[in-house]
């Protein structure tokens, strides 16, 4: 968590540097057995606007998106 939280610290300041805007989603996934990392970003508000989804129920909807993307 700690390192997470850094590295985002670090995407902020780049980002700030650059004179552009934070994304407000980063999904990143590695694949092992090709040793090849994807990322995708989105900028709009995706759960913050949501009362009812906690931080676990958007970790799981993304780790389910994950299994049906590459153990299906």
């Amino acid at each position: 968590m700690k390192i997470g939280n850094e590295n985002l610290k670090l995407i902020h300041k780049k980002c700030e540097e650059f004179n552009r805007k934070m994304p407000t989603e980063i999904k990143m996934y590695y694949n092992v057995k090709q040793n090849k990392l994807k990322a995708t970003y989105k900028y709009e508000l995706v759960y913050s606007n949501d009362e009812e989804l906690l931080p676990d129920d958007i970790f799981d909807a993304w780790f389910e998106e994950v299994k049906a993307k590459f153990f299906s």
